[in-house]
């Protein structure tokens, strides 16, 4: 990897953390409202491991498999989904909801539950944006730690609104199409490579870019009727 490709993987890595950040510290709020003060205080600090460990599990599950057949198709496919998650978490202003729980694993439970579809998003573009380099992926998992709680944060909430959601969308649909190029399917397949690596990346950008707009001018056209 030369010096222009480390540069625009860094800048990958970190776009990704920041547009996929979980709300971490609302979602450990609302899961331990209901806990005695001092369980609260355990939850919290107990939730903040587990979100870590997840990450940690999932970057070294994603690099395992990253040499299997298919998994660079279905990692696509969830960056596809990450681009009209971004769209919809730039959309609404809903506070993540969990039932009350008055025991600590339940609501251990409950968090993780709903940060594991973020945890899987994140580190699949932090994969994907790493281009198989162990460092950077690495890199990425500690960048995505003190971001935990900076899910909601007005600076990175911007980068989920039109007209930064494009360059969003759109580098998480390249990055979707650069892992497809990389999958073992294509690349024992007699597609030249080259072709695939020039036309993979912009197809998938498009089409994560429609996807965003897609949802971003539904929502408009849904308000304006409600209205």
């Amino acid at each position: 990897m030369d010096l222009s490709q480390t540069i625009s993987s860094l800048i990958e890595i970190l776009w990704v953390d920041l547009v996929l950040a979980g709300e971490n510290a609302i979602v450990l709020a609302m899961a331990t409202r209901a806990l005695p003060l001092d369980r609260r205080r355990i939850g919290i600090n107990l939730g903040t491991i587990l979100f870590i460990l997840l990450r940690v599990a999932l970057a070294y599950a994603l690099m395992a498999v990253s040499g299997l057949p298919g998994v660079g198709f279905a990692s696509a496919a969830l960056l596809m989904w990450a681009a009209l998650w971004v769209a919809i978490r730039g959309e609404s202003d809903k506070t993540p909801q969990m039932p009350p729980n008055r025991s600590l694993a339940p609501a251990m439970a409950a968090a993780l539950a709903y940060d594991a579809q973020g945890a899987l998003l994140n580190m699949t573009g932090v994969v994907g944006a790493a281009q198989g380099e162990k460092p950077f992926v690495m890199l990425g998992l500690a960048l995505s730690i003190p971001l935990l709680a900076l899910g909601s944060a007005q600076f990175i909430t911007i980068l989920r609104k039109p007209p930064l959601l494009w360059a969003t969308a759109g580098l998480l649909g390249w990055i979707a199409g650069r892992m497809t190029c990389a999958d073992a399917l294509v690349l024992a397949s007699p597609m030249p490579p080259d072709l695939m690596r020039d036309y993979a990346p912009p197809i998938g950008a498009l089409i994560a870019i429609l996807l965003a707009y897609g949802y971003s001018r539904g929502r408009k056209i849904k308000r304006v009727k409600d209205q």
